[in-house]
């Protein structure tokens, strides 16, 4: 059995938000910046045709406003995860022990003197995606269990990963991770 820690950490909280918001969510998050984008190009375009300079000004706005948006949203982001974190005064305090099994995960919550224990079935795991250092296994749409790598005991990262393969394409796995021999 594989075992894994990790303690709640702002600076993890706010990279697996950027993460869920540009890597997990997709295309999604870039929609409004593509319609900007589109946009821009059109009025680029017509202004070409018709010799019409506000066109291009209008075009350059556009640009602009693509290009700002994934900044902004990605700003506003790690705002409220400052701001939850602040909210939740045992937020920092949170530590989340794994045991990885051959079908389900068991998830131990310690805070405080508090403690929870969920088993949870990989079939039940929406979506697991690894990355260099760690694991983000999604159990909601939105709520992800972070497994640091370098936090494993009783395997590896890619003894983890074989776990993991049992739920197909749901299990975004990298590849360029794994040791020689398993490649």
């Amino acid at each position: 059995m594989i075992k894994g820690y990790y303690r709640n950490s702002l600076a993890e909280y706010k990279r697996f938000c950027a993460f869920h918001l540009f890597v997990a969510r997709g295309a999604q998050s870039f929609a409004y910046p593509m319609l900007f984008f589109g946009l821009g190009v059109v009025f680029c375009v017509f202004g070409g045709l018709s010799g019409n300079s506000l066109l291009f000004v209008g075009a350059g706005a556009l640009f602009a406003l693509a290009i700002a948006i994934p900044f902004a949203m990605f700003a506003l982001q790690n705002a409220k995860a400052e701001k939850r974190v602040r909210a939740n005064a045992n937020y920092l305090k949170t530590q989340q022990f794994f045991d990885f099994g051959e079908e389900l995960l068991t998830l131990k919550i310690k805070v405080a003197d508090r403690e929870e224990e969920y088993e949870i079935p990989y079939t039940k795991v929406a979506k697991i995606y690894e990355r260099k250092d760690l694991f983000y296994i999604y159990i909601g749409k939105t709520q992800a269990l972070i497994v640091p790598k370098s936090a494993l005991e009783g395997g590896t990262a890619d003894d983890l990963a074989r776990l993991f393969r049992c739920i197909g394409k749901r299990f975004k796995e990298k590849k360029s991770c794994r040791s020689g021999a398993a490649k």
